[in-house]
């Protein structure tokens, strides 16, 4: 019985899990040796089941990525960007396979109080974590 009961716990982990979606494996296999790079700038946005994460790197290339309460991977963007007198982004997205957070491509970066935020033209918006970018 006991045998059973953890073959059938091990199934449902297993069919809970789940798979990428296509377009994020392949965003993910595009962007394997950017891995390597750097990071110069982190940031987050938490929501009810968890989280958005954006990751410039040193060589110009990025990482967009959500967590779901905190474990799970879901959803996964990659490309390169630009920056513009410190203060704009300009991203470009692998196959343009894009989040709905990223509207037109761009996010500036500016105060909310004691915060550090990137924000597009909703009013979603980014706090910065870590910043090395210059």
């Amino acid at each position: 019985m006991k045998n059973i009961l953890f073959l059938l716990l091990l199934l449902f982990t297993f069919l809970s899990c789940g798979t990428m979606e296509k377009n994020d494996r392949i965003a993910r296999r595009n962007d394997f040796f950017n891995r390597f790079s750097k990071n110069e700038l982190k940031a987050t946005t938490n929501w009810k089941m968890g989280d958005d994460i954006l990751i410039l790197r040193k060589n110009k290339t990025f990482r967009y990525y959500s967590k779901v309460i905190g474990l799970v991977n879901s959803g996964y963007y990659s490309g390169k960007f630009k920056h513009i007198n410190d203060t704009l982004f300009v991203f470009e997205f692998h196959k343009n396979y894009k989040p709905p957070f990223f509207i037109n491509d761009t996010l500036i970066l500016s105060q909310k109080e004691e915060l550090k935020i990137l924000k597009n033209d909703k009013s979603n918006y980014l706090v910065i974590v870590q910043n090395k970018l210059k």
